[in-house]
């Protein structure tokens, strides 16, 4: 018995993998569907755009066998007739070729009383999908996602050989223009937005689009294999998802360190800056416009996120620190309608103030007496000479002496400074002491 079982299973597992169905003709090569197929005795699913012309070939190490179709069971399997079939034995294989075929059937073998996988066929030219509509919905996430409302007949089917029905997964791709962010070139660039092909119902969620478009459905797949594709568009839709950027920069940054290259956030990435006071910074909004319509812009000490420090509705701003401390400076950015906003954010700090002053000086025309500084919102320094008389005064703790009084540099010795300063952290300064003017070397 157990021997009778192996040489069965053996024969029917040779018999389902020597034998194998192609299919040609029609208007292409025709489609070879191999999904939703399990349990269903069925090899593959051919679609064909159009059956003139169309064959079925088999292949089979048997040079024996009985061919049969059916529609909707094998119970009520009919004989192909033999003027239908042709056959060709060569290298111990036999070829029979199958003509005349039907819509809408499955075509199997039966080989020594044993019948094995069909092959359903579909003349897809009478099964094109029929797109009716495409309207776009919004919902109260509409600032993120809409949905596509679609309204089509594309019902496609099969049976299996035990009469169970099952359908033909058609899928389409959705299409419309969008906008995104280029963060090398600091604007939005025109994109073609593509969602993957995939079977659609009534209802398909798409990301709301940052720009004025149509949305495109284009399917299915099949068409697009035989290039007959079909398509439909929404009417245009109004836009009203946005998005913010900030790009930020220090302007003519007032201590002894070079400037901070420019810095730019958006509402994933907080980035920051720092510096000295006073600390004047340029913050440029951008927005998808013509969708983005509306710029707001708060700053807050960090300390302290209830009550803003200032508020502006220009695109771009100009703003002065002059006080120590972390601040957050953000940007609000909506549409037209003020529907939907979004966020950027940039971080600031000022750093504490500090001042230091050198008491030795060799005077030189490319190199100044500077004191050394931090965050200072006001200075002012004096040069005196050993019997009290001003030689020289600057404001801009930036700047420096020359090492000249009246146009000649000064004779070497001892001389005396006086600054009065004020930290961006409230701190005054008041500072005396002495400079050695040394010969230069």
């Amino acid at each position: 018995m157990f021997r009778l079982c192996f040489i069965l299973t053996a024969f029917f597992l040779h018999f389902s993998l020597s034998a194998q169905y192609t299919v040609s003709g029609g208007s292409g090569v025709p489609y070879d569907y191999k999904g939703n197929l399990a349990g269903m005795d069925i090899q593959s699913v051919f679609l064909v755009n159009g059956l003139s012309g169309a064959t079925i070939t088999y292949t089979s190490a048997s040079s024996s066998a009985s061919f049969y179709y059916y529609q909707t069971s094998v119970s009520d399997k009919v004989d192909v007739p033999s003027s239908d079939i042709e056959k060709h034995t060569s290298g111990g294989e036999t070829q029979y070729t199958i003509s005349n075929i039907k819509d809408g059937r499955g075509y199997l073998a039966e080989i020594d009383g044993v019948l094995g996988d069909a092959v359903w066929i579909i003349d897809y030219a009478l099964h094109q999908p029929v797109l009716n509509s495409v309207e776009v919905a919004e919902d109260d996430d509409r600032c993120d996602y809409l949905k596509l409302l679609i309204n089509k007949s594309d019902e496609l089917f099969f049976y299996g050989q035990s009469g169970v029905k099952r359908s033909v997964d058609r899928k389409y791709s959705i299409e419309y223009a969008d906008v995104e962010w280029n963060s090398a070139e600091k604007k939005f660039v025109n994109i073609a937005q593509t969602v993957p092909e995939s079977v659609l119902g009534i209802e398909r969620v798409v990301p709301a689009p940052y720009t004025d478009t149509h949305f495109t459905v284009k399917g299915d797949q099949f068409a697009k294999h035989f290039e007959i594709e079909k398509e439909i568009a929404t009417a245009a839709y109004q836009s009203v998802a946005v998005q913010a950027y900030i790009d930020a920069t220090k302007v003519g940054a007032s201590d002894q360190s070079s400037n901070d290259e420019a810095t730019e956030g958006n509402n994933e990435t907080e980035n920051s800056l720092s510096g000295s006071a006073p600390l004047e910074i340029s913050f440029k909004g951008y927005g998808n416009e013509p969708v983005a319509y509306y710029y707001t812009w708060f700053i807050y000490k960090k300390s302290d996120l209830e009550n803003v420090i200032a508020r502006y509705t220009d695109k771009d701003i100009r703003y002065t620190f002059n006080e120590s401390g972390d601040y957050l400076i953000r940007l609000e950015v909506a549409d037209r309608s003020s529907t939907c906003a979004q966020t950027a954010e940039v971080t600031l700090n000022i750093s504490e103030s500090m001042l230091d002053v050198p008491n030795f000086y060799a005077p030189d025309s490319d190199k100044l007496f500077r004191v050394s500084y931090k965050s200072l919102v006001s200075f002012k320094c004096t040069i005196f000479n050993n019997w009290g008389n001003k030689i020289y005064q600057w404001t801009d703790p930036a700047q420096g002496w020359d090492g000249k009084y009246k146009g000649r540099i000064v004779n070497p010795g001892v001389y005396f400074y006086v600054i009065e300063a004020k930290g961006s952290d409230g701190i005054n300064y008041k500072k005396k002491g002495d400079i050695n003017v040394l010969h230069k070397k």
